[in-house]
């Protein structure tokens, strides 16, 4: 059996900024989503480019420090 670990890892962080409301830091996300680290940062960009979050703070070369999940989503709660 194959297991897509990218697709569970942006499945947990999902998850996780849907639990969160408001403001998400970066470092919260990858402490206590579940995800491996090392995939964080490349689900968040996919993420920010699907339109499911905005990035609110970005480090000096670009990475992202706190994130938001846009609001007016399809399946907003």
């Amino acid at each position: 059996m194959i297991m897509d670990y990218k697709a569970l890892d942006t499945r947990k962080i999902r998850d996780y900024i849907d639990a969160s409301d408001g403001m998400v830091a970066v470092d919260d996300i990858i402490r206590n989503s579940g995800a491996d680290k090392l995939r964080v940062y490349p689900a968040l960009f996919e993420l920010e480019h699907d339109g499911y979050i905005e990035v609110a703070e970005r480090e000096e070369l670009g990475a992202p420090i706190a994130i938001c999940r846009k609001r007016g989503l399809i399946n907003d709660r």
